[in-house]
């Protein structure tokens, strides 16, 4: 049990370290671009930099979900609807990316791996999702039984 506390404080404090990490790229996206990908054309880069500028409210709420859904396992309420609806969230949000660098990645192919990725992701929190659905229900149906 210990072991469980530990490793969803970790988890949390990972999800803050994302987010600052997350914050520092907003902030320097642009100077990143330039040092890493200088040799593409500022038309390609500007629009690699406004996909991941759209994608950035979405990498927040995952984020936000995260961190949520790990609130919940702290507090030992794995199995509601309130974590059901994160993993949806979550899910969704990996979808939006996904569309985002799909369509994006016309300008740049490597964003079609990122799409492909994000998709992947999304098909494994959807059955995820079901699955907490699922065990949510069962739950509730035995906290009625005497």
């Amino acid at each position: 049990m210990k072991s469980s506390a530990f490793s969803a404080r970790l988890t949390i404090a990972i999800t803050i370290l994302f987010c600052l990490i997350l914050l520092a790229l907003m902030v320097f996206a642009p100077q990143l671009m330039t040092v890493f990908f200088g040799y593409l054309t500022k038309n390609v880069m500007t629009k690699v930099l406004v996909a991941f500028y759209i994608c950035c409210p979405f990498g927040w709420t995952a984020l936000f979900s995260i961190f949520r859904i790990m609130l919940a396992v702290t507090d030992e309420d794995v199995f509601s609807k309130k974590t059901v609806f994160y993993i949806r969230l979550l899910s969704i949000c990996c979808l939006a990316v996904s569309m985002i660098c799909l369509v994006f990645g016309f300008s740049w192919p490597p964003l079609f791996i990122f799409a492909l990725a994000a998709l992947f992701m999304t098909l494994i929190l959807h059955v995820l999702k079901n699955v907490m659905a699922r065990a949510t229900e069962i739950k509730e149906e035995n906290e009625l039984t005497v």
